[in-house]
């Protein structure tokens, strides 16, 4: 035994000599992170007496990303010969950012493609997630026509706003990365982002997804859309919902009486408004949360965009973007080859709860009370 501490003393002095006496110790890179340096008796012995103190590289930092060859393009213009304004009549792919996560191969939750490699979600849509087990499917309009050319993507990586919480969905919003990007033609295109510092109070705004047309009711085989106006911070804080479950991330759009909303299904979709002057639609808000839907007095609540316009572009800096031009105004006279087709053979639906037609819809208990959409 006395020997053993002979040798250990040995070792120490040994190593304690070479380690001072030699200059030509390898410093910790990134190809020998110091995490992995100690890999001998020697240095774990040496690790104890004499600690590492060499800052570790910062994973905060966004890694610098090749130069990529960006084709110019548009955002936020959509596909349609005509539209008819609060109506029934939308076109295949009328909405071509509209992204469809799927869990597993079912559809669980709506998002919106922003540019050719991200698209933007709601955060309750996959918190918890691993990105193994998500994936997202672009130009769908008939979930269950399988004779339409969509295109799947899987995941590289899930970002959930850091400061997003379950008590109240403040922060509700989240960014899925694409293992690979997607090519940005017609009928394909991004949405365009909020204006920074534009509130939208008051304007007309149209969200769009496959959730449930009617409060307790089934999802949507096809894409729905309903327009409802957006609400002044205050008129919302005056709502059931009151001053303190409304945060300034948020923004509530819907009709005092109700009538028309979104609903269950129709979570992390857009709620989206048209420039006046480009026609191109930007993406004012997530869907998030709501009591009940298109319930009197109880507004669909919304991620508002603009408070994150800072967040979106420093995690999204390796993609092509978009930009609104006087071609997105030119381009809603036109529609896509593929899209006039399926048109032909299929005709499009109704809002996404539209409860001016029904009387069912306000009476329904089947969903729980402040529940994310």
């Amino acid at each position: 035994m006395a020997y053993k501490y002979h040798w250990l003393a040995a070792l120490i002095l040994v190593h304690v000599f070479l380690h001072y006496g030699v200059a030509s110790v390898v410093p910790a890179t990134a190809a020998t992170p110091t995490a992995l340096r100690q890999d001998n008796i020697i240095g774990w012995i040496t690790a104890i007496f004499r600690p590492n103190t060499t800052a570790s590289p910062s994973t905060s930092a966004t890694p610098a990303t090749p130069m990529r060859n960006c084709p110019s393009c548009n955002c936020g213009s959509i596909n349609t010969f005509h539209r008819i304004v609060g109506g029934m009549d939308t076109e295949v792919n009328e909405y071509p950012w509209m992204a469809m996560l799927m869990r597993r191969g079912d559809f669980y939750c709506g998002g919106a493609l922003i540019n050719d490699q991200y698209v933007l979600t709601a955060a309750h849509c996959v918190r918890g997630f691993n990105k193994r087990q998500i994936s997202v499917r672009l130009l769908s309009h008939n979930r269950t026509d399988g004779r339409v050319s969509t295109i799947d993507r899987q995941l590289d990586k899930i970002m959930v706003h850091d400061g997003y919480s379950t008590r109240n969905l403040d922060n509700d919003i989240a960014l899925l990365r694409f293992t690979e990007p997607v090519e940005l033609r017609d009928p394909l295109r991004p949405v365009c982002l909020a204006e920074a510092g534009n509130t939208y109070d008051g304007e007309l705004a149209v969200v769009t997804g496959w959730g449930a047309v009617k409060e307790g009711g089934f999802i949507a085989d096809r894409l729905q859309e309903v327009q409802v106006p957006v609400m002044s911070q205050e008129t919302c804080r005056k709502s059931k919902y009151g001053s303190d479950r409304i945060t300034d991330n948020m923004l509530c759009a819907g009709y005092p009486e109700g009538g028309k909303d979104s609903c269950q299904g129709d979570s992390g979709g857009p709620l989206h408004i048209p420039n006046n002057a480009t026609k191109a639609y930007q993406l004012a808000g997530v869907v998030s949360w709501g009591e009940g839907c298109a319930r009197p007095n109880a507004p669909g609540v919304y991620t508002r965009v603009t408070q994150y316009l800072d967040w979106i572009e420093t995690r999204t800096g390796d993609s092509c973007k978009c930009v609104a031009g006087s071609e997105a105004a030119e381009s809603e006279s036109s529609s896509t080859t593929q899209a006039a087709e399926i048109a032909n053979s299929e005709s499009s639906t109704q809002s996404v709860v539209d409860t001016t037609s029904t009387t069912a819809a306000s009476e329904s208990s089947n969903n729980q009370e402040g529940s994310a959409l």
